[in-house]
């Protein structure tokens, strides 16, 4: 049975090293507990996984406030320099790898010429295209879907993020990327990166949360 990596004081950890605001407001003795922890509920629920009582969310924020006299608290670190977009209505082209290369060339290179905003992936298997989910899309790509029984998912949305060129690790994206995934249990439905970009992509319905979340994460 899965458990959450988070205990309620983890997690009420994680939330203050979130926000400034409340780290301030503890330090300074001007904190109501009750009100903060009425705050902070939602976010530690969502950290662990289940309902959490709200004395022992109280509970959990006195005793930090009191280990704050005798230990700093830690500077959350800066995230990684990153630009973010979000593109919904994608759908995702799954051609098998096996079809007749020269023919799904010509084909894609057809689409290739059109005016579109797209990505193609090449794995061991597969070839993977991102585009809108268009009406001239679909058209376009109708053959290549006819001849090599291409699989199609739509109903995606794409959140595309690009390292600044001054980042010098781009491994600390990935774990932030993987840990948002892990923590919220939100399903993925394929990630492509290389050392400068990383292209998600996952359900229409997900697509704002998940962007929200890595958007508070990175600098």
């Amino acid at each position: 049975m899965y458990r959450s990596a988070f205990s309620v004081p983890d997690a009420v950890r994680e939330v203050l090293a979130g926000n400034q605001l409340y780290l301030q407001a503890l330090q300074a003795g001007i904190v109501n507990y009750t009100a903060m922890a009425e705050k902070m509920k939602p976010e530690i629920e969502k950290l662990i996984g289940s309902a959490v009582n709200l004395n022992t969310i109280v509970v959990a924020v006195k005793r930090l406030a009191d280990t704050m006299e005798r230990e700093p608290p830690v500077p959350k670190q800066s995230g990684p320099k990153a630009k973010m977009s979000l593109t919904g209505s994608i759908i995702d082209i799954d051609f098998q790898k096996e079809a007749d290369k020269e023919i799904l060339e010509n084909i894609l290179e057809e689409f290739f010429e059109q005016d579109s905003q797209y990505n193609l992936f090449q794995t061991d298997n597969h070839f993977t295209l991102l585009a809108e989910d268009a009406d001239e899309v679909k058209s376009m790509m109708a053959d290549a879907i006819e001849k090599f029984d291409a699989k199609i998912n739509e109903g995606l949305a794409k959140i595309t993020i690009s390292l600044s060129k001054d980042e010098k690790n781009p491994y600390q994206l990935l774990s932030l990327i993987s840990n948002i995934f892990y923590n919220s249990q939100i399903p993925v439905h394929s990630v492509f990166f290389n050392p400068s970009e990383m292209v998600l992509t996952l359900n229409d319905r997900d697509a704002a949360r998940v962007y929200d979340l890595i958007r508070s994460k990175i600098g």
